[in-house]
């Protein structure tokens, strides 16, 4: 495929796999070709460079096209090959987990940078969920749990839709009143009171309960929106809290923008991206 090719990229009606293919198209787009993802029951049988991601009734027949590539979703090491094997030569590319991004955001909360920097990371633009996977052994790895509010088990579900993820994930919780948050991660009820749910008092505290059964913890808590913004705490406020057991535990409020579904999804790619700082140092 040349520069000048356009590349159609498929996926089924229920698309598991959307932030893959707006990776891939990002990166396809870094690389100077033209890529656009589309919906299908079937996939079409037209000519053209085309990759289909998940699983379609008419798959098998629809690859041994001439230009035709079909791979399954949440396999990135397969897309990644592809991507080598079918692009053209595309920039180095380091990415950084952050709401204030230096380089091109190409996912919510995720942002491409052409220079290795400290907050940055060389993941040959692979997602982090799927970076995060392979910095752990299959058996006798550090085990991770996590504590989710307003992203409501987004981050788990985006780690447990990669095969293999029982090597790492050890549970979730989703503590989404203070009711919970008190119960279940030991959160105070002077905490809640002085600085309210959405802080990084209270961020801190749910990651503590979580490391008391835990060798790596992740907590989230924010106002996703529309609703919720109070005085000094806008639609967009997010804390995120990470740390090890018995090691360094960080926290930091990020300002997101987007509807719903941006500041969850950006919320879960830098609580990753911290929990990729701990294991890649």
């Amino acid at each position: 495929m040349t520069s000048t090719d356009a590349l159609r990229i498929f996926l089924p009606l229920r698309p598991a796999a959307l932030a893959e293919a707006q990776r891939l198209q990002a990166w396809a787009q870094r690389a100077g070709v033209s890529a656009g993802i589309e919906l299908a029951s079937a996939l079409p049988d037209k000519a053209g460079a085309a990759l289909a991601i998940g699983a379609f009734p008419n798959g098998d027949a629809w690859k041994s096209l001439s230009g035709h590539a079909l791979v399954p979703a949440g396999d990135w090491q397969s897309l990644q090959d592809w991507a080598k094997s079918s692009l053209p030569a595309c920039p180095q590319s380091f990415s950084c987990f952050t709401d204030q991004g230096p380089g091109q955001e190409i996912l919510p909360g995720e942002f491409w940078m052409d220079d290795l920097t400290q907050d940055a990371f060389n993941l040959a633009m692979a997602p982090p969920e799927w970076a995060l996977l392979q910095q752990c052994p299959k058996a006798g790895g550090p085990r991770l749990a996590l504590a989710e509010s307003c992203t409501g088990g987004g981050l788990a579900a985006r780690i447990t839709a990669l095969p293999g993820a029982s090597a790492l994930l050890q549970h979730g919780l989703v503590t989404y009143s203070n009711t919970a948050k008190r119960r279940y991660l030991g959160v105070q009820a002077k905490t809640l009171m002085r600085y309210g749910a959405v802080s990084e008092e209270t961020a801190l505290e749910m990651l503590h309960g979580l490391l008391r059964e835990a060798d790596l913890g992740a907590a989230i808590t924010g106002i996703a929106g529309p609703g919720g913004a109070v005085p000094g705490k806008p639609v967009g406020t997010v804390c995120i809290a990470w740390g090890r057991r018995d090691g360094s535990q960080q926290v930091k409020t990020c300002h997101f923008r987007g509807d719903r579904w941006n500041v969850q999804y950006a919320a879960g790619s830098v609580a990753l991206g911290g929990l990729l700082g701990l294991l890649l140092a």
